[in-house]
C-alpha cells in the first residue's frame, strides 16, 4: 500500500509516466554481495526487462531498504523535491547507478542517489527499520530507446559521488540489486524531441554542465575559429 502511495506522490513531479504496466512486484534481477547481508535492498521498479517511460523520461526507480541495525538506516524524510547528482542528503549511504547516464553527467559510475525526490522512513513490527527511496526523471539524460540497467546498494558510510565499476574500496553492507530494463523511445504517434542541434556555420554540443559553441569564419587570407564556453549548474532530473 505504501509503495503505491509513494509512486502516486512522485508522479506529480514530472510530466511523464512509467509504461511498464501491471502490478508492481519485486525485481527478479538481483545479486547479493554475500549469503547474508546486514541490509536488504529490494527494487519494486523498474521490473526486470520492462520498458520505462516515454522518449527517455518517466523512468521510475522505487527502492525499499531494510535492516535490523538502525545505525545502517540513519535517514531523514525527504518530501517530494528535486535533487542533484551525488549522495542523497536524506539517506547518505545509498548508491544507485544507471548504466546509460550521459558521460557529461558522470557516466555509468555516477551515483544518482541524490536525484531521488522522495525518501521516507518507517519502523516495522519485527523491530527492523525501513527506508523507501523513489525517483522519476523529467529529462532525457539517461538514453532514449536504449537498453539500460540500474544497480543499487548500501555502503557503511556516506556514499561517494562516483563509484568504481567493480565497487573496489567500498564498504558494501547490503545485497547489490541489478535490474536490466529498456528506456523507451517514441510511444504511439508522438515523436521524441531532438537532443542535439546543428546550425549552418556553427555546431553546439551539450554535456549537461558545459555548453561549447564553435564558429569558423574564413577570409581570403586567414581562417579564424572562435570558441565560447558557458557553464551552468548540473540540471536536476
Amino acid at each position: 500500500m505504501k509503495r503505491f502511495m509513494v509512486l502516486s506522490l512522485v508522479a506529480g513531479l514530472v510530466l511523464a509516466a512509467c509504461s511498464s504496466g501491471g502490478k508492481k512486484k519485486a525485481a527478479t534481477g538481483t545479486t547479493s554481495s554475500s549469503s547474508a547481508t546486514a541490509v536488504t535492498v529490494t527494487a519494486f521498479s523498474p521490473e526486470a526487462n520492462s520498458t520505462q517511460g516515454v522518449c527517455g523520461t518517466g523512468i521510475v526507480v522505487d527502492l525499499q531498504i531494510r535492516a535490523k541495525d538502525p545505525n545502517l538506516l540513519k535517514s531523514a524524510v525527504r518530501p517530494a523535491q528535486p535533487g542533484q547528482f551525488g549522495r542523497n542528503p536524506a539517506y547518505q549511504n545509498l548508491v544507485v547507478t544507471l548504466s546509460t547516464t550521459e558521460p557529461g553527467l558522470g557516466g555509468p559510475q555516477a551515483n544518482i542517489a541524490g536525484l531521488f525526490q522522495i525518501v521516507s522512513v518507517s519502523q516495522q513490527p519485527d523491530g527492523s527499520g525501513e527506508v523507501w527511496a523513489t525517483w522519476v526523471n523529467g529529462q532525457a539524460r539517461f538514453g532514449v530507446d536504449v537498453d539500460s540497467a540500474v544497480d543499487a546498494y548500501v555502503v557503511g558510510e556516506p556514499a561517494p559521488a562516483t563509484v568504481p565499476a567493480d565497487r573496489t574500496g567500498l564498504n558494501v553492507v547490503s545485497n547489490v540489486v541489478h535490474v536490466p530494463f529498456h528506456i523507451a523511445g517514441s510511444v504511439g504517434n508522438t515523436p521524441c524531441a531532438a537532443t542535439t542541434t546543428t546550425a549552418s556555420g556553427a555546431s553546439t554540443s551539450t554535456s549537461g554542465r558545459t555548453t561549447t559553441t564553435t564558429r569558423t569564419t574564413t577570409s581570403k587570407a586567414t581562417t579564424t575559429t572562435h570558441a565560447t564556453t558557458t557553464t551552468s549548474p548540473t540540471p536536476t532530473t
